[in-house]
């Protein structure tokens, strides 16, 4: 047994997880969803951002896929960018320090150069979903990692390093391994944050996946643009 979570039950000693315990507003924050995620089984972006569709002025999606709608967050942007090179980069940055704050920054599995950091202020909230590791986490205020299917796994060596650099140093494999397997029964994936935090190395918590798969709800504008663009293929053939 172990002390895990936060709220009236972190006190108590539990043999079982609950699967409600990461509430943080991350509103304003840089949130790294650190994949890969299996189907259904997506970090809880949209509950976990604080008023997500009331006070963002614009909400923008970079991505190198050649359709414009989101794989994961299916939201109305007002902006889709493909990020290709530096070209693009150069673009999407003025854009993102010209754009009406508040702003929605939606960066779907596309390497963030380093001169984006700089362009984030806390009128920005930056949200990076990413299916291969992610070199620079230090430059987050919160990852959600992807629920492991094998405590055993690449995937999971990639995870405990990437804690130990972020939470604790000298953060151990049996701890880790002690709660990880107690989230793979559970179903459940583990987050960290150091967002409204007392300690600055930040806290763990778990998190329950989101049950559907975001990525599966198009719009009907969506619809509209991907018969559109099938549609110019079959006529250029």
């Amino acid at each position: 047994m172990f002390r895990f979570g936060s709220g009236p039950d972190t006190e108590k000693e539990q043999e079982s997880i609950q699967i409600d315990a990461f509430n943080t507003n991350l509103h304003g924050c840089r949130i790294l969803c650190q994949g890969p995620f299996q189907p259904n089984k997506y970090a809880p972006i949209l509950e976990s951002v604080e008023k997500l569709r009331d006070p963002f002025k614009k909400k923008i999606l970079i991505t190198r896929a050649t359709f414009s709608f989101s794989k994961y967050l299916s939201l109305q942007y007002d902006g889709i960018f493909q990020a290709h090179d530096n070209n693009d980069w150069t673009l999407i940055l003025t854009y993102i320090t010209y754009a009406p704050k508040p702003l929605l920054v939606v960066v779907e599995d596309v390497p963030i150069p380093d001169g984006l950091w700089g362009k984030l202020n806390r009128a920005t909230t930056f949200v990076n979903i990413s299916q291969t590791p992610v070199q620079n986490v230090r430059a987050y205020d919160a990852i959600f990692f992807s629920p492991l299917e094998e405590s055993s796994s690449q995937q999971a060596e990639i995870m405990f390093k990437q804690l130990q650099h972020l939470y604790r140093s000298n953060y151990t494999q049996k701890e880790f391994r002690e709660i990880m397997q107690e989230l793979r029964v559970a179903g459940a994936g583990i987050a960290w944050t150091r967002q409204n935090e007392q300690n600055s190395n930040g806290a763990l918590y778990w998190y329950d996946p989101v049950a559907g798969n975001q990525g599966d709800k198009l719009s009907n504008k969506q619809i509209s643009e991907l018969f559109g663009w099938l549609s110019q293929q079959f006529s250029s053939t």
